[in-house]
């Protein structure tokens, strides 16, 4: 009897573990996008990744290839205060998907990112934003 109470047991903490090991790793991916180093930026994407968002000054909708966002990121030597914390997180399998909030100055913004674990890393493949100014 006791054999039937601990396999199932041990089945549910096998599968908590990894799921604890997913969340860490997709949040790793996350991390990096929000050192704001270029290296780290670029590591965290995955190459055909798109970026898309409604400007807040002319409300007109952007659809940003992810090279020139990162190109942006690495030739930024000017770092501003900023504060940043990942908001929420869910992983389901091989999908995930992150919400990071962005409080300078003069905005706030809320990033939203899609990931999938691709060859065995977290990658985002999409980036949506919503910025308001203060």
């Amino acid at each position: 009897m006791r054999k039937f109470i601990l396999f199932p047991l041990l089945l549910l903490s096998l599968a908590l573990f990894a799921q604890t090991t997913e969340e860490v790793s997709a949040r790793a991916c996350l991390e990096n996008y929000m050192s704001g180093d270029g290296e780290r930026v670029e590591k965290a994407f995955h190459p055909s990744a798109t970026m898309k968002y409604i400007d807040a000054q002319t409300g007109e909708f952007k659809d940003v290839p992810i090279a020139d966002y990162i190109a942006r990121v690495k030739a930024n030597s000017t770092r501003s205060e900023r504060k940043i914390e990942i908001i929420s997180l869910n992983v389901e399998g091989n999908a995930a998907n992150g919400k990071i909030k962005i409080e300078t100055g003069t905005a706030i913004l809320y990033d939203y990112m899609n990931m999938l674990k691709i060859n065995g890393e977290w990658k985002i493949v999409s980036k949506i934003f919503s910025r308001v100014n203060k």
